[in-house]
């Protein structure tokens, strides 16, 4: 395997399939990506995890945001915007030919 290939592999497994999704009740605006129905990672902003009643409330309790398992109103807009076509589900490895 060549550097460059490694490059775009690595490019295809951090970007591939990702999507802008805005959450519909604080207006967080993350990139999601769907691995299967039931797998959804997600890349939150700065901007985004303070904008998340959720992960804010878990940040003043002296939490850590990356353990918070969910915001149940992002995974609503994630679901949504798989149903309205806006995000793919691959349900297939990224970077696969």
């Amino acid at each position: 395997m060549t550097r460059a290939d490694t490059l775009a592999e690595r490019h295809a497994y951090l970007e591939g399939g990702l999507a802008e999704v805005r959450c519909g009740r604080c207006g967080a605006d993350v990139r999601a990506r769907k691995l299967s129905p039931r797998h959804t990672s997600v890349q939150w902003s700065t901007r985004a995890e303070r904008a998340c009643a959720v992960l804010a409330a878990a940040a003043a309790a002296g939490g850590v945001t990356a353990l918070v398992p969910t915001c149940p109103d992002l995974r609503d807009s994630i679901d949504r915007a798989v149903c309205e076509g806006r995000l793919a589900v691959s349900e297939g490895h990224l970077g696969a030919a």
